[in-house]
């Protein structure tokens, strides 16, 4: 592994590093306008996210299964933009916050992996991959986990350089605590942190100086440790889906088993062929695996909302926009999806075997004092195991986990993302070790980069930059399965559908209403 000098910590990118990671960025920014412009925001519990932005702070409460940040920030764009391009401009903001987070995750792939072609192929895999580029637009609160995370990753990457950084305290302590109001999966990074910060005050610091700087970490993370607390808090009292309705009775048995979460299941070729959620069944009890039903969901658009809208759907914001449209897939869309499926099995067994060796190997660190580009490895893996860890663990006490789709990957963004980024570092490693066999290298560099490459095409071609007509109309089934869906959510959550009168605040001026009537 790279060791790193001054003079290589100031000058991190190359001229070329920095043409390439423009371009892939700029790529990837530009896939996601296009994403915008199919409506691609039009996701996952849509109707339901906009009625509360719409009515927020009025309709919001902490009965709902997200903090108030999320609605905060939509109801922010809403009122200063107005009702016309709100959803929009809204996914435009989440656009750009992911597309500055990936430069975070760029810099410390740059510190985690010495080869330029194993760093090249990791960053464009992570900004193309689908689960990143479909769901830092969709209207939900997963947009936001990409970009805090990967704050409080440089902040603590920071800090175990110099934990004599107030700066660096401070933007970790802001960081975490806005995370907290945005998502309560955050609690996840806590442990870790304070983990891996405590190892660093111990070792990296004089005796006599310990105990101050221990005091302001401990200040540091009381901060967003006490809001996750108050909200937790009020959360019990309003009686919420997170603190009552989404567990199991106490002593009911698993509904997923911990053998469904950690073994296949023959049923899993089928997902080798791409299916959507209502086609494929996604949602049936125990037809697949958890992580069959994962890998399908990250390298192919399993809601379909990267694919272009039907003709009929009007190319005005507020018609389009009012229910959740059921896209068909277009033939070429099919055969790439089940190809980046089938391609990217590879890239599966990589991230999971990768993630193991980095868990090793900051388990080392933590008892003996490794070399300084391992830094940015710990860092990572312990983060994106802590953020990780509160939904894994939780999947067995879970009421209905196929149906209300915690399988899915945007619930561990930033996690997933991180854990396939680690595969990469595996290789790095496995080229160190054939270097210093004296056995050749470089063909087994070139071989990885032009599988990512076919990779990245492959999930450009789907989100859909090559797809430029329909070729099929929706199945009539699609819509039966659709309704029957949204009925089955309806129950599950225990609420009624909301009208459309509903779906605004009572302030809503009456021309707002009246775009919206069909």
């Amino acid at each position: 592994m790279l060791q790193y000098s001054g003079t290589q910590r100031r000058k991190l990118f190359s001229v070329g590093d920095l043409l390439f990671l423009f371009a892939i960025s700029a790529a990837g920014f530009a896939v996601g306008l296009i994403g915008i412009r199919h409506y691609g925001y039009i996701g996952q519990d849509f109707a339901w996210n906009q009625r509360y932005v719409l009515s927020f702070p009025e309709g919001w409460s902490y009965a709902l299964t997200n903090p108030p940040g999320f609605y905060w920030f939509g109801s922010i764009i809403r009122n200063n933009f107005g009702l016309d391009h709100w959803l929009g401009l809204n996914a435009l903001a989440y656009l750009i916050l992911n597309t500055l987070a990936l430069w975070i995750v760029y810099g410390l792939l740059w510190r985690c992996i010495s080869r330029t072609q194993l760093r090249c192929a990791a960053a464009a895999f992570a900004t193309f991959v689908p689960f990143r580029v479909i769901h830092a637009i969709v209207l939900a609160s997963d947009g936001f986990t990409l970009p805090v995370f990967a704050v409080a990753a440089l902040f603590t990457f920071r800090l175990l350089g110099d934990p004599r950084s107030l700066l660096s305290w401070a933007g970790l302590s802001a960081g975490l605590l806005v995370g907290m109001f945005f998502k309560y999966t955050f609690a996840g990074l806590l442990p870790p942190v304070a983990l891996v910060l405590g190892v660093a005050i111990w070792r990296r610091l004089p005796k006599g100086e310990r105990a101050p700087w221990i005091a302001i970490g401990i200040l540091a993370l009381a901060l967003p440790s006490g809001a996750l607390v108050i909200q937790a808090r009020e959360s019990a009292k309003a009686g919420s889906y997170s603190s009552t309705g989404q567990w199991l009775p106490k002593g009911s048995p698993s509904v997923m088993r911990w053998s469904d979460m950690l073994t296949l299941k023959a049923s899993d070729v089928r997902l080798l062929s791409a299916p959507d959620y209502l086609q494929g069944m996604l949602f049936g009890f125990r037809t697949y695996s958890y992580l069959g039903l994962l890998h399908v969901s990250s390298f192919s658009d399993v809601l379909n909302c990267f694919q272009r809208p039907p003709e009929t759907v009007s190319p005005d914001w507020y018609p389009s926009t009012d229910e959740l449209k059921i896209r068909p897939r277009t033939h070429l869309s099919q055969a790439l999806q089940t190809l980046s499926v089938r391609w990217c099995l590879g890239f599966s067994a990589l991230a999971m075997a990768g993630t193991l060796y980095c868990i090793l190997r900051s388990a080392r660190w933590l008892v003996q004092r490794g070399p300084a580009a391992a830094d940015a490895i710990v860092v990572l893996t312990a983060l994106a195991v802590g953020f990780y860890s509160p939904i894994f663990l939780s999947l067995h006490r879970v009421a209905h986990p196929y149906t209300a789709g915690y399988w899915t990957p945007r619930l561990i963004l930033p996690a997933l993302l991180v854990f396939f980024c680690l595969g990469f570092v595996l290789l790095d490693a496995a080229c160190g070790l054939l270097e210093r066999e004296k056995a050749p290298a470089r063909p087994l560099l070139l071989l990885i980069s032009a599988y990512t490459l076919v990779a990245c095409l492959l999930f450009i071609g789907f989100l859909p930059v090559l797809i430029r007509r329909q070729l099929q109309r929706p199945l009539p089934v699609g819509r039966r399965l659709g309704r029957l869906l949204r009925a089955r959510h309806r129950v599950l959550r225990g609420r009624r559908s909301p009208d459309r009168e509903s779906r605004f605040p009572r302030s809503c001026p009456p021309s707002a209403r009246a775009r919206r009537a069909p």
